[in-house]
């Protein structure tokens, strides 16, 4: 199985690179247009902004062929992997890929409950809907969140999760799953669950 991490300029793609060796996979860095071709499944992490993220892959040709991409192969995105997938974000005038209707909003000022904006930490992953990627997990686990924004409530949603207000954790569309989460970040059921999207049969 060989996976393909995209690389447009994200800080954590080597983590997430180390997590997916650590489970045995061949893991490349696609950081070109003709890298897409030779990967049999494709990881998208990523943490920022969408507007910078769309720009760097206008600037390096790599968003047509990362779209091609995500319509032949099991796909991973993780937190603004997540988040590219909509329509738009509040924070960009860019639009994302596009590929899930809604969009991205700010955490609303939840101060008064004391709660700070990043959402950065742990927090639990409820279940709402059985799903491969989530074989072998209970409900209700914990893992790392790093984010400002959350997405739209979707159809497409499989996990909800709680920071003074509810926001899709997580979400699955056919070959596609995507995460707010970091899960190269939550530990041993982190890379549980970066196992599963390894052995994810569509």
């Amino acid at each position: 199985m060989h996976l393909g991490v995209v690389d447009y300029g994200a800080s954590n793609i080597h983590s997430v690179a180390r997590a997916l060796q650590s489970l045995g996979s061949k893991v490349s860095i696609v950081d070109t247009p003709d890298k897409f071709k030779s990967i049999d499944k494709l990881v998208f992490p990523g943490q920022g902004s969408m507007g910078s993220c769309i720009k760097k892959l206008n600037e390096t040709e790599m968003i047509n062929p990362l779209l091609e991409a995500i319509k032949l192969k099991p796909f991973l995105g993780i937190c603004l992997g997540l988040q590219i997938l909509f329509n738009s974000s509040e924070e960009s005038k860019e639009k994302g890929l596009g590929l899930i209707n809604g969009s991205i909003t700010k955490i609303k000022d939840i101060h008064k409950e004391n709660l700070k904006i990043p959402h950065m930490g742990w927090n639990n992953v409820k279940i709402e809907k059985q799903h491969e990627l989530f074989s072998g997990i209970e409900d209700k686990q914990f893992f790392y969140f790093v984010h400002s924004f959350v997405a739209a409530k979707t159809e497409a949603f499989i996990t909800t999760t709680n920071y003074g207000e509810e926001f899709v954790s997580s979400l699955a569309t056919e070959n596609i799953f995507a995460t707010q989460f970091h899960p190269e970040k939550s530990g041993e059921i982190g890379l549980k669950f970066l196992e599963n999207f390894i052995n994810w049969k569509i």
